[in-house]
């Protein structure tokens, strides 16, 4: 990460956080008081540009107080490529969310993302969105949202390339369902479109916990650009699939 792209994430994280503009919440969606994290680490595999075993980490923490919540979440992958280059993929993503009582919509939420993954032919992109979102269905043991917005997305390639900045909108669906005490199954598919093409994420997972806090998830992310950056030396699949088993430590 550039001295560059590190200032403008903490200058989006900052007014972001000072907008604020939540996470979890119970059944009928307020979210619920205090402070949770999940530290994840195990082995995840590929498909797609490269076919890979590598390490993989994924940690998330998030913060409610009233009405207000706040949430960090960073996937880390590092993975041999043709057992010569290492290729890293970092994701984060901070967001902030409002819990509306009485509106047309059930939340707002403000998000800003950075994702360096050399899979794809970016060097990194960074993404703010603004979106507004219904509970549609909430219950102690199952609940769906829908959610969509406008943003920006800045696009940095390597080799030089001109960084270049365009509007972008997208859609989310996030469900989760507590198929018993201990084990959860969770898909958040999204579709982002801008000039550079739309880009498609599913992640699908199942977390069953191990003893006390511990627990186990599998989870698979695929991964679909409808159009990827042209360049002479390396061919870019428009699909990648990440299948990863981490064991995952609650606290809070």
């Amino acid at each position: 990460m550039t001295a560059g792209s590190c200032r403008r994430l903490a200058v989006a994280a900052g007014l972001l956080f000072a907008a604020g503009l939540g996470s979890a919440y119970g059944a009928k969606g307020i979210p619920k008081p205090g402070w949770e994290a999940a530290l994840g680490a195990g082995l995840s595999s590929s498909s797609g540009v490269a076919l890979t075993t590598s390490l993989n980490s994924t940690d998330r923490i998030r913060d409610n107080v009233g009405l207000w919540g706040y949430g960090a979440n960073l996937s880390y992958n590092y993975f041999s490529y043709n057992g010569i280059v290492g290729v890293n993929r970092f994701v984060t993503t901070l967001e902030a969310r409002r819990t509306l009582k009485s509106a047309p919509v059930s939340f707002v939420v403000g998000s800003v993302r950075y994702d360096h993954n050399l899979f794809d032919g970016y060097d990194h992109y960074f993404v703010e969105m603004l979106n507004a979102g219904q509970r549609v269905v909430a219950t102690r043991t199952m609940h769906l949202n829908l959610e969509a917005g406008i943003g920006a997305r800045q696009n940095y390639y390597p080799g030089g390339r001109p960084p270049e900045d365009e509007p972008a909108a997208d859609a989310v669906l996030v469900y989760v369902w507590h198929i018993r005490p201990g084990t959860r199954f969770s898909e958040r598919l999204s579709t982002m479109g801008a000039r550079s093409g739309t880009l498609v994420e599913s992640m699908t997972g199942v977390t069953t916990t191990l003893m006390f806090h511990l627990a186990l998830k599998f989870s698979e992310e695929v991964v679909h650009y409808t159009s990827l950056p042209s360049t002479a030396l390396v061919h870019y699949a428009h699909t990648t699939t990440f299948t990863t088993l981490n064991l995952v430590y609650h606290l809070g």
